[in-house]
């Protein structure tokens, strides 16, 4: 697998839509024959359908795995699809833009295991649901162990109805054909998974409540905010840029859905799969999609090709408003006022470039007017100027758009830039004509 390995990974664990954590829809603490025997797991699947309005086209198999049979599983994706090199790769060229600490490293076992905090999954390669049996860690009194066998199938249920909507996705939305189209623009693709796992997590939870409404969607749409900081502690040590993305597909997707379910109901959800949003700005600011509908803005990075004509692209991608307000985050500090610059981001296009072991980054971005942009142009020379690994870099600016240069390629930049400029378009038009 080449490109953004890591973001990747960070999107979707290789392709797997999950339910996150015992916080959102746990798992069992008694073998799973005990909590769901077959007729209630039909019911669910039943119940689920019912709630979306969607049926399912043929049945799908469901799985009891232990943590360690998950762990397995994952890692044998890993193996299958990445190596150790294009992890290594997709790390440098994060850390060289700032995303990523410059000392972290990290193997494929390290992945392996960010995935063990899931409750379950639907995956759309082998079309089938896991659900993962933790066993209880400590002992329960006789007294209370009905009443945690009830608790457990409720849990389990809305576990199981999470993983059914996203087979009610795929069968009826093809969401596996969907999420080829972003391939190159992980931007796209972190929107189209906030409203896969968004959709799923209210979904799963109407399942547990037995009912669906505004009320009911409302409040747990409120109480949602406080799951971040629990699953980020238990990823404690790992960068946010790796973390948050992830738990962002359900937090800020449910309050995207949310929306929409409030506006038109589980059509309104539907119509979602259809007409998707277009960027992570979108989710984060749900006025941009319903109510003032704000594209990205295309950027088409080109001309580079003659000053680095020794050089081999490796990799082409949109980062979007999300990852640079954590790239400033991770820099500046949690909390500064700086990233209000990322705000005001309307369009990026980064391309990797190798030569041998050497990378070379270059980022265009644009942003909603020059003050904007020169605001960031002045933010990011000072970001890169005091890095840790003091990279070699050339920031430019011409009107609303800014031309970071990062690694050994920069020091062709009095070539390099005026090309660069030339030939790049945005939304189809000339740098000169913004």
């Amino acid at each position: 697998m080449r490109g953004d390995v890591v973001g990747r990974i960070r999107l979707a664990l290789l392709g797997a839509a999950v339910c996150l954590s015992a916080a959102i829809c746990s798992t069992s603490a008694f073998p799973q024959d005990e909590v769901l025997n077959r007729d209630e797991a039909a019911a669910v699947k039943a119940r689920v359908q019912e709630i979306r309005g969607l049926k399912l086209a043929h049945d799908v198999p469901v799985s009891y795995l232990t943590v360690p049979e998950t762990e397995a599983r994952f890692m044998s994706e890993f193996v299958r699809t990445v190596t150790q090199a294009d992890i290594d790769r997709s790390l440098e060229e994060e850390k060289l833009i700032g995303l990523l600490p410059p000392g972290l490293k990290i193997e494929r076992k390290d992945l392996a295991d960010m995935t063990l905090e899931i409750a379950g999954l639907y995956d759309d390669r082998r079309k089938d649901i896991v659900i993962v049996d933790r066993p209880l860690m400590v002992s329960v009194p006789a007294q209370y162990r009905e009443s945690l066998a009830w608790y457990e199938k409720l849990e389990t249920a809305g576990t199981l109805g999470h993983e059914l909507t996203h087979a009610l996705q795929d069968q009826n939305f093809n969401i596996s054909a969907a999420q080829q189209k972003y391939k190159d623009n992980s931007d796209r693709e972190l929107a189209y998974h906030a409203i896969i796992e968004g959709d799923a997590t209210l979904s799963g939870y109407s399942v547990t409540t037995g009912r669906v409404d505004d009320q009911t969607i409302d409040f747990f749409d409120t109480h949602l905010q406080e799951i971040a900081p629990v699953f980020m502690g238990r990823m404690e040590g790992k960068p946010p840029a790796m973390t948050y993305p992830f738990i962002f597909q359900y937090i800020d997707g449910a309050h995207f859905v949310a929306e929409a379910y409030h506006r038109k109901g589980w059509a309104g959800v539907n119509a979602l799969f259809t007409g998707a949003p277009l960027s992570t700005q979108q989710i984060l600011h749900p006025e941009l999609y319903f109510d003032r509908p704000t594209a990205a803005r295309e950027v088409k990075l080109s001309g580079y090709h003659t000053a680095l004509q020794d050089w081999k692209k490796v990799r082409e991608d949109t980062l979007g408003e999300l990852m640079l307000k954590l790239m400033i985050e991770r820099t500046m500090g949690e909390g500064t006022p700086y990233v209000q610059a990322a705000g005001r981001w309307a369009g990026d296009r980064m391309v990797a470039l190798e030569k041998g072991k050497t990378i070379t980054i270059l980022w265009m971005l644009a942003f909603r007017d020059s003050g904007s942009a020169d605001t960031f142009a002045q933010l990011y020379s000072r970001i890169l100027d005091e890095s840790e690994s003091a990279t070699a870099h050339k920031i430019d600016r011409r009107g609303p758009v800014v031309l970071a240069v990062i690694g050994a390629g920069s020091s062709r930049a009095q070539q390099l830039l005026p090309e660069v400029w030339s030939k790049s378009r945005v939304d189809d038009a000339s740098i000169a004509d913004q």
